[in-house]
């Protein structure tokens, strides 16, 4: 009796090593690839006319990225934008969402991108200046990042939402994402001319400065007259 009891549950045993070493061979091996990220000032050297007259060069200031398994939103439309994204939106910088993140945990990678490809010192991107960066990420990992119109009170440039990095076959992304990429407005900051505006981050005299509108993200819809995006940028993603 003892004998006969004790081969059954060594029996079962066996049975659910097989079974667990099964499932854990059938579980799927995320892929993963390097990707670089370039961040290309197309636009026009001679700049672009004011309603006075005047010229101004377009610029893009340092910005932030964020990879994570879920579509991590970077700001919501129609809501009040927070402290991070005032920054980011009316003084072109990233830290407080750098700040804000490191202190979440799991699967996340985050990143700054502020020194013009060939410089080592951090600055906006002129007409033919460029920002690249990269990461290693798993099948399932998706791409956010923003940045300012640097010629402006508070405006930004932002995806609606995050990339996905990888398809549904596994396959990493390469392409022109130049077309995702919409000007937003933080609401935060009265907006003045593009260019001229004397509390414009180029201008101002000292950062966090300016009228405050108390207002709302929103795609820009204030009657001045910007560059389409498509004329002034050009972003990609690399697969390797």
């Amino acid at each position: 009796m003892y004998i006969r009891k004790a081969i059954t549950i060594a029996f079962a045993a066996a049975v659910a090593f097989i079974g667990t070493g099964t499932d854990a061979f059938a579980a799927k091996v995320r892929r993963e690839a390097n990707f670089t990220v370039r961040i290309e000032n197309i636009s026009n050297a001679d700049g672009y006319e004011t309603a006075g007259g005047a010229r101004y060069p377009f610029a893009l200031s340092p910005g932030f990225f964020i990879l994570d398994a879920k579509k991590t939103a970077l700001f919501a439309a129609g809501e009040k934008a927070s402290g991070a994204l005032e920054a980011q939106a009316e003084d072109g910088n990233p830290e407080l969402f750098s700040k804000h993140w490191l202190t979440r945990v799991g699967g996340l990678k985050i990143g700054v991108f502020n020194k013009p490809e060939g410089s080592m010192m951090p600055a906006p991107i002129l007409p033919g200046q460029a920002y690249q960066f990269t990461f290693k990420a798993k099948e399932g990992m998706k791409l956010n990042l923003i940045a300012m119109f640097g010629q402006s009170n508070d405006l930004f440039y932002a995806p609606e939402a995050a990339f996905e990095l990888f398809d549904k076959d596994g396959n990493p992304f390469t392409g022109d994402v130049t077309e995702s990429f919409m000007l937003w407005d933080a609401g935060t900051e009265v907006n003045q001319a593009p260019g001229v505006g004397d509390e414009q981050a180029p201008r101002q005299k000292a950062a966090n400065t300016g009228k405050a509108e108390n207002g709302r993200v929103g795609k820009v819809a204030d009657g001045f007259v910007y560059p389409n995006t498509r004329d002034v940028l050009r972003i990609t993603i690399m697969a390797k």
